[in-house]
């Protein structure tokens, strides 16, 4: 037979079962408290543990609830607290007085619906498409003061399930340049619901998007894009003019010249300087020089598509079409140059191809030049030295041409990137 309790026992136990009913009836009323407050049981146990009474004396008939009963109440209030909520926990008790289809409007003031974006990465930035993508958590804030707190909520916030959100109201938020929305589901669907003390509801995603940005490439590759994050509401209009209200996140995309630089710049200024090692051949070598001057301007062509590969096609000319157009102008005229060093050369070899001139039918040469002779020894004259024959002019004059070549060209060439450089200084 098992003793019975000790009085020290029994007045902890009453103390410590006292302070659970309570909790418990502070948050739950049940009918069994209705008569006497857990102030005054506790009191009653804590009166029955300091009597002079045996503890095992004490009658059950007692008008106090004896200890088993009490603990049956503690655990039956315990199971309360700890089941798992549902939504019908958070919803007014009279279902009619909660429609998720309207917002809620406390004193007939507008909702307000605070938007907080925290941009995790930009990267894809694709020009043909003129799209970027961006990873985001995307958080949106209001308060419901229809709902009610659940009852066993004691922290600050409650995270809430998922699934609630189907029987709440929450904003029609979109993103208006978005093309595409993808939600990350890895491990597990990142949504999450938060409900505050104060009514306020959190909810917060994580997204990767795909935005539209309209870009200017009439700088390119000096350009500095501005791309957006547009939000907007579909209900978020005013009716009478067609105007919304729209949240933008504005995000300034400078392009870094190193790459042009080492990948367009210098290769097509090599490409123009290569076209000029023509002017250092011998004119009369015409196929090394129309080879390298077409080679040239092939390389050039393929250069010039090259940087052009990665944009769409626009209607207005660009920064890096003026440099290229400009150094494929150089080149056409390194070999238009050797064309008219040609023609220069060409006018002799006509002459040579109607060969010697015919004798004169009324003196022989032999007869001229014994003549001549013969005057130039009585007049006591010095021989005449022999002349430069037109051929040879013609190839002076064709010289002459190549080695202005060598400083016009070199010269203006650079000029031209003096001006180009200096224009776009400020967007070094």
């Amino acid at each position: 037979m098992l003793s019975p309790p000790s009085a020290e026992g029994v007045r902890r136990l009453a103390l410590s079962r006292s302070r659970a009913v309570a909790e418990c009836t502070r948050r739950r009323p049940s009918p069994l408290h209705e008569a006497s407050s857990p102030v005054g049981l506790s009191q009653s146990f804590v009166s029955m543990a300091q009597s002079e009474v045996p503890s095992a004396t004490v009658s059950t008939k007692s008008q106090v609830p004896s200890i088993e009963s009490v603990g049956l109440e503690v655990q039956q209030c315990q199971r309360h607290m700890d089941r798992a909520l549902t939504v019908e926990d958070i919803m007014p008790l009279d279902r009619t007085l909660y429609d998720k289809m309207r917002p809620p409007k406390k004193d007939g003031k507008a909702t307000q619906v605070y938007f907080h974006v925290t941009v995790m990465g930009i990267d894809s930035i694709n020009e043909n498409s003129m799209t970027y993508a961006a990873d985001i958590f995307f958080a949106q804030t209001w308060t419901d003061h229809r709902l009610r707190l659940p009852e066993n909520m004691t922290s600050e916030y409650r995270l809430l399930d998922l699934d609630w959100l189907k029987a709440l109201w929450r904003p029609d938020s979109f993103f208006k340049n978005a093309k595409q929305v993808t939600f990350q589901t890895m491990t597990i669907p990142n949504h999450y619901v938060w409900l505050y003390q104060d009514f306020r509801i959190l909810y917060m995603v994580k997204l990767t998007l795909v935005l539209s940005c309209a870009m200017n490439f009439a700088i390119y590759p000096h350009d500095t894009q501005f791309c957006k994050l547009q939000m907007e509401s579909c209900n978020g209009g005013d009716d009478s003019n067609g105007n919304f209200t729209c949240l933008e996140v504005i995000f300034q995309l400078k392009r870094r010249l190193g790459y042009y630089v080492f990948h367009t710049y210098i290769p097509t200024c090599l490409i123009v300087i290569m076209s000029w090692v023509s002017f250092w051949i011998k004119p009369e070598i015409a196929p090394a020089r129309v080879t390298l001057g077409v080679t040239s301007l092939l390389t050039l062509f393929t250069q010039q598509a090259k940087s052009q590969a990665s944009l769409p096609p626009v209607s207005y000319i660009k920064t890096i079409d003026i440099f290229m157009s400009s150094c494929t102008v150089f080149v056409f005229m390194a070999l238009i140059e050797y064309a008219i060093v040609n023609i220069i050369l060409g006018d002799g070899s006509g002459d040579a191809a109607k060969g010697p001139p015919k004798p004169d039918p009324k003196a022989s040469k032999a007869t001229d030049l014994a003549i001549k002779e013969s005057r130039r020894f009585l007049l006591g004259e010095p021989p005449k030295p022999a002349g430069p024959s037109p051929a040879q002019l013609r190839r002076a004059r064709a010289l002459m041409v190549d080695r202005m070549s060598r400083y016009i060209f070199p010269v203006s060439f650079t000029m031209l990137n003096i001006i180009y450089w200096i224009s776009f200084r400020e967007y070094l």
